[in-house]
């Protein structure tokens, strides 16, 4: 096994994980059930399989992964809802569960914004980004400071405006002015 598959399947513990962690990487179905020993049918099943299973409980996630392999326990939703635990693969993506697209109103070739704070990540709806990024961009700068770098500073905060707003506009999202 070559030193770039061991890495790829590094804390995969089970069959399905091997095959996910493969399937991010970009290896073709065929090529993984040829690696791992095993058919192009079972590799194609595990990739198929319906979405993440749903836990019920409200007993606590150290209970609720009691018995389950580390890679098959990332993807599912406990409670309290809209608490979800998202696998990122070997390539760096993150897939999004279908009601957190809807409800940020994503579609294909739409717009999400995201802003990373300290050690938060926060999704919002290009709508409401567009907002966010307007009133933060608002605000006055600080007491002192020049006003030819004042000038400069708004008209970058314009450009970045008609920015988020043309590629609104090509993602086919309205805006409320």
């Amino acid at each position: 096994m070559s030193p770039e598959l061991e890495k790829t399947l590094a804390g995969c513990k089970t069959v399905a994980a091997k095959i996910r962690a493969l399937d991010a990487a970009g290896y073709p179905r065929a090529e993984i059930a040829r690696l791992l020993g095993k058919r192009y049918q079972h590799v194609r099943n595990v990739l198929e399989e319906p979405g993440p299973p749903k836990l019920a409980t409200t007993e606590p996630l150290a209970m609720a992964m009691e018995g389950m392999a580390e890679a098959d326990a990332a993807f599912f939703q406990y409670t309290p809802p809209h608490t979800y635990f998202l696998s990122v693969g070997a390539n760096g993506s993150v897939v999004l569960p279908p009601e957190v697209l809807k409800a940020l109103g994503a579609r294909p070739g739409g717009l999400i914004i995201a802003d990373l704070e300290d050690e938060r990540f926060t999704l919002v709806s290009g709508k409401a980004g567009i907002q966010l990024m307007k009133a933060r961009l608002a605000q006055p700068p600080p007491p002192g400071a020049l006003a030819s770098l004042e000038l400069i500073e708004e008209r970058r905060r314009e450009a970045a405006i008609e920015e988020l707003e043309a590629q609104m506009d090509e993602a086919g999202l309205r805006r409320d002015d």
